[in-house]
């Protein structure tokens, strides 16, 4: 356990190494604030909250470098830097979940859009409830002298974990949603279906970035209170910035990004990226045969004009081209050979 003279017990908190990081939090959080408010997206209030979380703190841990032996600033540190990419995962959850609305398609989700997002924010919620008993309890035991200190530490511990493990496990599933969503939307060509200014595939991908770096930060959370007493992780300060604050401090730097994903754009518009339903986007046969869908994406290209499904004036709307009453087959005027 911690002495009475050094809660933190195997070293001195580095103070300007928490003071940095602070502002990067602050500053970040500034910029999603104005992004916020500006576009509003409001899946960026999660974020937020995390950056706020990572900031407060950090710079109770850099107090805690002039204030070893004080309770309050230690638990502060320990507490919130430890829930903060609980909520950044709830930002990740309720972007992605937009992104598959406004992508016109969100039949090809693996689980019901409606649905999805609540079941991971609600699991989110119970593990941000799970590791704050866990954290307040083990930071309130740091100068216990009861005989039965230990055993609390263990149970704390092992509540940490559980939390920290049910995260992962929960992120991992929300991963291998977006990966099949993502493989679905890429196998079926629905590209030309969805809005440009969603930028569909570069915010998929920025979303595994963020994947990555929250569950790279919960395994290393996993090995460390595992680990226990005397471990490596423990026992040195950097994995604390180069394998938690750190990747966080970059996710909030990915993030910022998402803003610039129009994901009102199809419900402003909808006449112009409309949704080309699934079993019409997923065709594959001939063009000259008589199962060509009128209103798929490619059906008023020039490439498709030999064909013998020319679009009525309904789909050329559909499709955003100009109708051209020559090539309607329906049309009295029609007289393409």
């Amino acid at each position: 356990m911690a002495s009475d003279d050094n809660l933190y017990e195997y070293y001195k908190p580095n103070k300007i190494v928490a003071i940095v990081f602070a502002a990067i939090f602050l500053a970040t959080s500034v910029i999603h604030t104005w992004k916020i408010f500006t576009t509003r997206q409001w899946f960026g209030i999660a974020i937020l909250l995390g950056g706020l979380f990572e900031f407060v703190g950090l710079l109770a841990r850099a107090y805690g470098h002039d204030h070893l032996d004080k309770l309050p600033p230690y638990i502060v540190q320990m507490v919130l830097i430890l829930l903060a990419p609980i909520l950044y995962a709830a930002g990740v959850y309720m972007f992605f979940g937009r992104l598959v609305v406004a992508s016109g398609h969100p039949k090809l989700s693996l689980i019901r859009v409606n649905w999805e997002t609540k079941i991971f924010v609600t699991g989110d919620i119970l593990c941000f409830l799970v590791q704050a008993f866990g954290a307040v309890s083990l930071a309130n035991l740091v100068n216990s002298h009861d005989s039965d200190t230990a055993h609390k530490v263990d149970v704390a511990k092992n509540v940490i974990l559980a939390g920290l493990a049910l995260q992962v496990i929960l992120f991992l599933v929300f991963l291998v949603s977006s990966v099949i969503f993502h493989i679905r939307v890429s196998k079926r060509h629905i590209a030309k279906s969805v809005d440009p200014t969603l930028r569909l595939q570069l915010m998929i991908y920025s979303i595994y970035a963020t994947g990555v770096l929250i569950t790279g930060r919960n395994i290393y959370r996993l090995i460390e209170y595992k680990s226990g007493n005397g471990g490596y992780l423990q026992e040195n300060e950097w994995p604390q910035y180069g394998l938690d604050v750190g990747l966080m401090a970059i996710y909030m730097v990915i993030t910022f990004f998402w803003y610039f994903a129009d994901t009102k754009a199809r419900a402003n518009n909808p006449g112009k990226y409309g949704r080309v339903p699934e079993d019409q986007a997923a065709w594959s046969g001939n063009i000259n045969d008589d199962s060509f869908p009128l209103n798929h994406p490619n059906a008023y290209e020039s490439g498709y004009a030999n064909g013998p499904h020319l679009p009525p004036p309904q789909v050329a709307a559909y499709n955003n081209t100009a109708y051209n009453p020559a090539y309607d087959h329906n049309n009295p005027g029609y007289s393409h050979a």
